[in-house]
């Protein structure tokens, strides 16, 4: 859960440094955006900027320690406190992106420059080995990266700016969001088991059938479970089966499991042997 708060402080962060910047009027700005560019290949971009002049696509990275890129296979390594994580290389992804968007505006009569840049929300972060045709920034040094973007001429009319601004909207609003493990790229083995606190996130004790009490922070809950399930639908996925609840929730009974299921009106759905329960779009 550590790594999902991180990343997503770390796209708030940018979004506030882009705030700085003196846009033309001509602007849109989508946070979180995803299209499908065909029926096995989506994209997602933290960030996107659509002007008339240009289009921006930013990565955005918060992970501190000493960051090297390296490449064959291409990866980012990063050692904190003796410890070495490797992850997907962000470079890759920006490029899988930029080419994504590029087959899409291939397919369009609109002919405008796609810009890409990674960006590491906190500047602790200690940088070597980085490939100097991809650029790589702090958060801080964002805005003027962008304004300089923005003395590009104009390529697009106001009614093509305007048609595709409409079109990207459209493609990220009928996406449906992944979870969040699977956009950050966290195993489901990583997921803290048990009926956790809104407060703290520690585990709950359950004192009787209809109470339940953290003795980290001290706070009552009468009715937690519901809350849980739909944390698993946010961070593991669209559809559950009642055997991955009761583990991940570590819950003995079936029929409160089952009780909950209906209560929330979760969609039941027998494929073979195996029963999923997957959330109502109403």
């Amino acid at each position: 859960m550590g790594y999902i708060e991180a990343g997503h402080y770390g796209e708030l962060r940018v979004d506030r440094s882009i705030k700085e910047v003196q846009f033309p009027s001509e602007v849109h700005i989508i946070p979180d955006f995803h299209m499908k560019i065909h029926e096995n290949r989506y994209i997602q971009v933290d960030t996107l900027i659509i002007t008339s002049s240009y289009i921006l696509i930013v990565e955005v990275k918060n992970i501190i320690g000493n960051i090297i890129f390296k490449t064959f296979p291409n990866q980012l390594i990063r050692t904190l406190d003796n410890e070495t994580t490797a992850f997907n290389c962000p470079i890759i992804q920006l490029q899988r992106n930029q080419d994504g968007f590029q087959l899409w505006l291939n397919q369009t009569q609109w002919k405008i420059p796609i810009y890409t840049v990674l960006v590491f929300a906190s500047d602790k972060a200690i940088i070597e080995n980085a490939p100097k045709e991809q650029t790589i920034l702090f958060s801080k040094n964002l805005p003027l990266f962008i304004q300089k973007l923005n003395k590009l001429p104009p390529l697009l009319t106001k009614a093509q700016y305007l048609k595709i601004k409409e079109i990207l909207m459209r493609k990220n609003m009928h996406f449906v969001e992944p979870p969040l493990c699977s956009k950050y790229e966290i195993s489901t083995s990583e997921l803290k088991k048990g009926v956790l606190c809104i407060n703290c996130g520690n585990r709950l004790n359950r004192i009787s059938e209809r109470q339940w009490t953290c003795t980290a922070c001290g706070i009552n809950d009468k009715d937690p479970i519901p809350r849980n399930v739909e944390d698993l639908f946010t961070l593991m996925k669209h559809e559950v089966t009642m055997q991955e609840c009761m583990d991940l929730l570590q819950l003995k009974s079936r029929y409160t499991l089952n009780y909950t299921f209906q209560k929330m009106k979760l969609i039941k759905t027998k494929k073979g042997n195996k029963t999923t329960y997957q959330k109502s779009n109403n």
